[in-house]
């Protein structure tokens, strides 16, 4: 007895979708790759801000000092934005393998921006930017934006949707090949 024809196609279909996922993957990878190369022609290479930054809680954070020690993530964000409320607990989670110092725009007071840190248990320090002018001094144009930050110098940005896998991608690269 012979085989239906649908099983014996099923295989092929099988590699068919598989092979496309994986060039699709590769396509939004380079596309992913090419937005970060043009967005790091943007911002200055080194550090627009030489002193300590204060946070909520009223520590100081000197960016400099910080990047010797090994690489930071800068990471400017916004309570409004909507695609910063999927990239913070991802920024979170980074917290413990990376320094991670936040600047969160136009967001309301320290008290304000406290309540949602607790509200969201959110651990990473907070420097607020009610007035925009640190985001201006890094030229930062979109909420969520990472840079890294290493031995003072702005080595890498992304901007938008960022998951964790996709940031460990994104250091992956960074060390590998820069």
């Amino acid at each position: 007895m012979t085989k239906p024809n649908n099983q014996t196609n099923q295989p092929n279909r099988w590699r068919r979708r598989l092979i496309e996922f994986f060039l699709y993957t590769v396509l939004i990878f380079a596309l992913v790759l090419a937005l970060d190369w043009y967005r790091n022609r943007q911002v200055p290479e080194s550090l627009p801000v030489q002193q300590p930054l204060m946070d909520i809680q009223g520590k100081g954070h000197d960016l400099q000092s910080l990047s010797h020690e090994g690489p930071i993530l800068v990471y400017f964000w916004a309570t409004w934005c909507p695609i910063c409320q999927l990239t913070s607990p991802v920024m979170d989670s980074f917290n413990d393998t990376y320094p991670v110092v936040s600047i969160a725009l136009r967001s309301g007071d320290d008290q304000k921006l406290q309540h949602y840190m607790t509200a969201k248990d959110y651990h990473f320090p907070v420097i607020n930017d009610q007035d925009g002018l640190l985001t201006a001094q890094w030229q930062v144009g979109v909420t969520p934006t990472i840079a890294l930050v290493v031995n003072g110098q702005v080595v890498w940005v992304t901007s938008g949707v960022t998951t964790s896998l996709g940031l460990q991608a994104r250091l992956w690269f960074y060390k590998h090949f820069n």
